[in-house]
């Protein structure tokens, strides 16, 4: 009996370019493709799994499509009932509400830890602030920026496990990548919104490896 066919429950559309110090595109290596593809994935797939509150019978997958030089079409996907190849785009049947709910806000989380992590290398000093919601913390950047995230996000920047999978999701900044600009909802007019991350001497060592240090112990104030 043939498996039944992938089911495309709900999508998020993600435009990610890459350019150099100059604002031109940059191709990424299948090595970097590779290993960044698979960390977004298990990130993804975290952020979902914890925002539905359970283990979800569904599949979170990432599909990706370098359509250009230095920029990809990428799909946050929910499918179901087989696992989907990375390669082949699911059917779309039907979209459940819920699971689209859960794909939004996980993209949300994801992008905020990515642009969190960018933030915190760049600066001198960093600290957590509780938010005035129980939902949200503020980082507090060299003592003035403020960095509103998700309490999520939080949590995610405390998990080495998780700052490992960001170390891959990043490592375009190893080669020769300045600017990562990620954009949401491309296909949806007045949606859309750019979340920029730079290069930065600390984003470097923490890619090679290094701690977050100036985030290290830190407790809200």
């Amino acid at each position: 009996m043939e498996s039944p066919p992938d089911t495309t429950v709900a999508r998020v559309p993600i435009t990610v370019r890459c350019l150099d110090d100059h604002g031109r595109p940059v191709s990424l290596s299948a090595r970097t493709l590779g290993r960044g593809s698979t960390d977004l994935q298990d990130l993804l797939r975290g952020a979902y799994a914890a925002v539905r509150d359970e283990s979800p019978a569904e599949t979170v997958t990432v599909s990706f499509l370098e359509d250009c030089r230095g920029k990809l079409q990428l799909e946050y996907l929910v499918v179901g009932p087989a696992r989907p190849n990375r390669w082949r785009r699911p059917r779309v049947r039907r979209r459940d509400e819920a699971a689209q709910a859960a794909l939004t806000e996980a993209t949300i989380v994801v992008t905020l830890a990515v642009e969190a992590v960018g933030a915190v290398a760049a600066a001198g000093t960093a600290r957590w602030s509780e938010g005035d919601t129980p939902d949200f913390a503020d980082l507090v950047l060299d003592g003035t920026r403020i960095l509103r995230v998700p309490g999520a996000v939080r949590d995610m920047l405390r998990d080495d496990a998780v700052l490992e999978l960001l170390r891959g999701t990043l490592g375009m900044f190893l080669d020769d990548v300045e600017q990562l600009v990620i954009g949401k909802d491309p296909e949806l007019p007045g949606r859309y919104q750019e979340t920029v991350v730079t290069r930065s001497p600390g984003l470097v060592r923490f890619l090679e490896g290094a701690p977050l240090t100036a985030l290290a112990g830190a407790e809200p104030s």
